[in-house]
């Protein structure tokens, strides 16, 4: 925790306590005073006087902007301090009164505010300082800001800290441009060259995090980035071989969350692409053996890779799971989790199961023993393995299994009485009824049962969705 942090702990508990007393010494037949009350009435008519006056010393107004965040917090108007937060954040003398200021300004300005201009030369003055703290709060603030009127001005200043020799630095603009791609995409795609280089960087912190930007931006422009594919495997493969720094393990695990976020976008890359799904599945494999021999993070990186490789073109798990060799058959190791009688195990393994591609289920794998686990997961008393084998179903309908599976989506919707857990039920039955019923009639009867019995997930809503897929002629056996 830094200092600014443990002051504004120190300041808020000190506030919340004065109010308690302020309660206590209330008579019993009094108005009953709330915290926001006693805010408003004991300092923030003061806190207005006080932080006018312009002898205050950047550190007393430091403390005033911390009172004046807590007012914030409250509902109050507070906006007068704008300026002075802004001030602050211009004038202070150490990081933590430049970012109680910059804090400050995050919670009181607005788009459009005229303020804001004089925020834009404060970042500015303080992402090109020589003094690297400063380039931080900066950095730090550019984080959190949700004014999108200051994003066109300040792009060109954080790219220019890329080459900041500081890594904490570099780190801090790479998440302050995944920040400025979720509000304005538009201000960032064209430095995206640029962007890649912060892939190659050696620190593996300004590497992760630009792996954590450019999930969002692949996820909207996949085609765009295929030469990320080498570039992927060049990194998950230093992650597999312990190339990282030690610092990086993990419960004997080598950076599991890097190897998340490198297996995710991977699969954006690979998917319905055979060229780089080929590519990359040695290295997502290497993944797979380095994360069978681990527990705990491990399993995280293991539920990735099913869920990478059944994202890649489908014909990368149809050759995979043609073998019964568990180093190159993935999908055994489902196995281990769905039978475990550990309830925590036994959810990732139907998690798992639920990951696979309908055309990748084959006797090389699914065996009797998953199908016992499936059924007795069904009746389990825990809700949460419960739902999540109701989902597993629901995904494995076909129109040869489809009087079973919703026979028992619908025991499970009247057993239940999680409103939403419901209303989820309701749905899948429904959808699935009209997707894999027997005949029309069938459809008609087992659909208008389901509307009778009462059900308080059955609503009107839900007659309507029938009628409507009865008058469109909808249903096409």
């Amino acid at each position: 925790m830094d200092s600014l942090s443990r002051e504004v702990v120190k300041i808020f508990s000190s506030l919340s306590s004065q109010q308690q007393q302020q309660q206590q010494q209330q008579p019993l037949q009094g108005k009953r005073t709330t915290q926001d009350d006693a805010f408003s009435r004991e300092s923030v008519a003061r806190l207005k006087q006080t932080i006018s006056n312009p002898n205050t010393s950047t550190a007393t107004m430091k403390d005033n902007m911390v009172k004046l965040i807590y007012g914030e917090m409250m509902g109050y108007p507070v906006q007068f301090g704008a300026i002075y937060a802004l001030k602050l954040a211009q004038s202070g003398q150490t990081v933590a009164e430049k970012r109680a200021g910059y804090v400050a300004c995050s919670l009181l300005l607005l788009d459009g505010n005229e303020l804001n201009i004089m925020l834009v030369n404060t970042l500015q003055k303080d992402l090109s300082s020589s003094n690297y703290h400063h380039v931080i709060v900066a950095l730090i603030t550019l984080c959190s800001m949700t004014l999108t009127d200051v994003i066109p001005a300040l792009v060109t200043p954080v790219l220019q800290v890329f080459s900041h020799p500081q890594e904490t630095v570099r780190k801090r603009a790479v998440i302050a441009l995944k920040r400025f791609y979720i509000q304005l995409p538009e201000m960032v795609l064209p430095y995206l060259n640029q962007l890649k280089d912060a892939l190659r960087d050696p620190e593996p912190s300004v590497m992760s995090a630009a792996l954590g930007l450019f999930a969002e931006i692949v996820k909207d422009h996949a085609e765009d980035n295929k030469d990320l594919v080498p570039i992927l495997i060049r990194i998950l493969k230093q992650v597999v071989e312990g190339r990282l720094p030690k610092g990086y393990m993990y419960h004997g695990m080598p950076a599991p969350w890097i190897q998340v976020r490198c297996l995710h976008l991977m699969a954006l890359l690979g998917f319905n692409d055979l060229s780089a799904s080929k590519a990359m599945t040695p290295v997502v494999m290497a993944a797979f053996h380095r994360a069978a021999q681990g527990v705990d993070a491990a399993f995280a990186v293991l539920f990735e890779v099913i869920k990478t490789l059944n994202t890649f073109h489908p014909d990368i798990i149809l050759e995979l799971v043609q073998s019964t060799d568990p180093h190159t058959n993935p999908l055994l190791v489902i196995s281990r989790f769905a039978t475990s009688a550990n309830p925590n195990l036994r959810y990732l393994g139907m998690a798992l199961l639920d990951q696979v591609l309908p055309q990748a289920w084959c006797d090389t794998w699914w065996t009797d023993s998953l199908l016992t686990a499936v059924v007795e997961s069904l009746d389990s008393r825990d809700a949460s393995l419960q739902r999540r084998t109701l989902d597993l179903l629901f995904r494995l309908l076909t129109r040869e299994n489809s009087l079973n599976i919703i026979e028992r989506l619908t025991v499970a919707l009247h057993s239940t009485e999680d409103p939403l857990q419901r209303d989820k039920l309701l749905g899948q039955i429904l959808r699935g009824s009209e997707a894999f019923g027997q005949s029309e009639e069938w459809y008609v009867d087992s659909v208008f049962a389901l509307l009778a019995s009462q059900n308080p997930a059955v609503t009107l809503h839900a007659a309507e969705l029938v009628i409507n897929v009865l008058e469109r002629g909808k249903i096409k056996w």
